[in-house]
């Protein structure tokens, strides 16, 4: 059967409950056991404790008649001797009636014997007429009354040694009935929590695999997701495998049709410009002033054309995750040197001076080339967007990740606003109109692309009319790549 995250939900939740209620049940058995323990001990013995008290008090009661009809001879006292020993009976025997155990019952028995003694003895004095001291009557009387005080004192202090007892059962047994619930809910609680963490974990792990794939996906590279799940997960890993590849295909096939573009460009703008020569050396004949300049006009515009379709091309292999990256150990100076002595040329049109400085780093794993483009793009605009007299700094040096490359200028600037922008393709500034500058927005997504496709990063600030710095940081040895890394 499969389980579903509902079910998987449901049969955890239902554990639990099935758990906290055999826990609950466990509980109340074990009170009740305990409550009903301490009922009929208590009762029993506080019973026993009650009657043996009021026996007594009446056999005090039936002695004090006693001694007062032996000296008066008075039969009133000898009728209310007799009422009380019956009572003291009635009450000796309501005795067995509670939960005693044998050697009470004995002591009860001795108990009515003697009592029975006592009564007999004092029924032969009143039938006798001498009525002169007997001590052998006296002295049965004292045995019997000893025995029966005696009897008493023993029967109380016994079930009060036995409440005693039973109350430290009671305690013993609520103590360890509290330690048996304890555990009882510390396990309830540590299945629960067991059983969330596992639902969990077959929710959160399909999750993560699915988010890591997407952004592999996002990153251009269309491996198949998988997910160890057999649930709702699963479904979705399918239906981002299906979108992966259809994803896949369409990037295929605009690759395939910017590389044919590319291609069908680059034929005749090689034509267009092998013509622009033979014109410009003049191999058909003089040219006027005029005829040269529309030339260089021309050769201008070719050479831009050149330039977008290389750049779309670029941006179309980083989309379908086919550009390449060939690597190798390189000390940042020696391919940004070069850069920065061509755009001093270029700057000096303008009368901006470009400075390059250049800080002791370590050498990192880089594609020279595409390093190469990036400090050319990021350069490219600080001249552009300078103003004439303006300064441009090129800076290299060391940082946490690995080594830097900040590119500073004196130039228009961006508002904060816009300034997230402006790694977006085909994104321009509203303040670059006021430049004369022919973009449109690849150069700077390409700066991006390359820098994370070193596993680097790229940020700018920037001050409206106080010019921008562009940081490109990139790591010594990259470990993750937005396109396959080929050694060189």
């Amino acid at each position: 059967m499969k389980m579903t995250i509902y079910r998987k939900m449901m049969l955890g939740f239902g554990a639990v409950i099935v758990i906290m209620i055999i826990t609950s049940t466990f509980i109340l058995f074990e009170l009740n056991t305990v409550s009903n323990a301490a009922k009929i001990t208590l009762t029993s013995d506080v019973q026993v404790v009650d009657l043996a008290k009021q026996l007594d008090a009446i056999l005090q009661d039936e002695n004090g008649y006693a001694q007062k009809y032996l000296i008066s001879r008075d039969e009133t006292y000898f009728s209310i001797f007799i009422a009380t020993s019956r009572r003291f009976d009635q009450y000796l025997s309501s005795l067995p009636k509670a939960q005693l155990d044998e050697i009470e019952r004995s002591l009860i028995r001795n108990m009515r014997q003697a009592h029975e003694s006592f009564v007999a003895s004092m029924q032969s004095e009143r039938d006798s007429q001498d009525f002169k001291y007997n001590p052998v009557r006296d002295n049965l009387r004292s045995d019997s009354l000893k025995t029966l005080y005696r009897s008493l004192d023993h029967l109380i202090s016994t079930n009060q040694v036995s409440i005693g007892n039973a109350m430290s059962r009671i305690e013993t047994s609520t103590n360890r009935s509290a330690k048996i619930a304890l555990l009882l809910i510390a396990g309830s609680l540590l299945t629960a929590i067991l059983a969330a963490l596992i639902i969990a974990r077959t929710i959160t792990s399909p999750i993560d695999d699915l988010i890591r794939g997407t952004e592999q996906i996002a990153r251009g590279n269309f491996e198949k997701v998988k997910v160890s799940s057999n649930d709702e997960m699963a479904l979705l890993a399918d239906a981002v495998n299906n979108m992966s590849v259809k994803i896949k295909n369409i990037n295929k096939h605009r690759t395939q049709m910017m590389q044919q573009i590319s291609h069908e460009l680059q034929t005749p703008l090689q034509v267009m410009l092998s013509t622009h020569d033979m014109l410009k050396n003049q191999s058909s004949g003089p040219l006027n002033a005029e005829q040269l300049r529309m030339l260089d006009t021309i050769r201008g515009g070719i050479k831009k054309l050149a330039g977008f379709s290389k750049q779309y091309l670029d941006l179309a292999k980083i989309d379908s995750g086919m550009m390449k990256y060939y690597m190798e150990w390189t000390d940042l100076l020696q391919p940004i040197e070069p850069i920065v002595e061509d755009a001093k040329l270029i700057a000096a049109h303008k009368n901006i001076t470009v400075e390059l400085v250049a800080l002791p780093s370590p050498k990192v794993m880089v594609d020279a080339k595409k390093i190469s483009i990036v400090v050319s793009n990021l350069l490219g605009n600080a001249i552009k967007y300078t103003r004439n007299d303006g300064k441009v700094r090129v800076k290299l040096g060391p940082c946490t990740m690995g080594a830097f490359i900040e590119i500073q200028d004196s130039g228009i600037g961006i508002t904060p606003e816009e300034l997230p922008k402006v790694f977006t393709k085909f994104y321009r500034a509203s303040n670059t109109g006021r430049i004369k500058s022919g973009g449109i927005g690849v150069g700077l997504a390409l700066v991006k692309a390359f820098t994370e496709g070193h596993g680097g990063k790229v940020y700018a600030e920037s001050t409206v009319n106080g010019g921008s710095t562009f940081t490109v940081e990139l790591p010594v040895s990259p470990e993750e790549f937005q396109g396959p890394a080929i050694p060189a």
